[in-house]
C-alpha cells in the first residue's frame, strides 16, 4: 500500500496556498500555469479562482 503526504504548492498567479497530495517522498514539484504536453500532473484550482498544473519531477 502506498502511502501519500500532502504538500503546499503556490498558486502562480496570485500567491495562495493550496495542497497537493504526493506518493514519493523525494519528488520535486513544478507549478505552472499552462498544461504542458507531456508529464505527470494534477490540475489545481486556487482559492483565488486560479487554475494550474502541478508537475512531479
Amino acid at each position: 500500500m502506498q502511502t501519500s503526504e500532502i504538500r503546499k504548492v503556490t498558486c502562480p498567479k496570485c500567491g495562495e496556498f493550496s495542497n497537493v497530495s504526493v506518493t514519493e517522498a523525494d519528488v520535486e514539484l513544478i507549478t505552472s500555469p499552462y498544461r504542458r504536453a507531456f508529464g505527470d500532473y494534477t490540475k489545481i484550482e486556487c482559492l483565488g479562482g486560479h487554475i494550474f498544473w502541478v508537475y512531479y519531477c
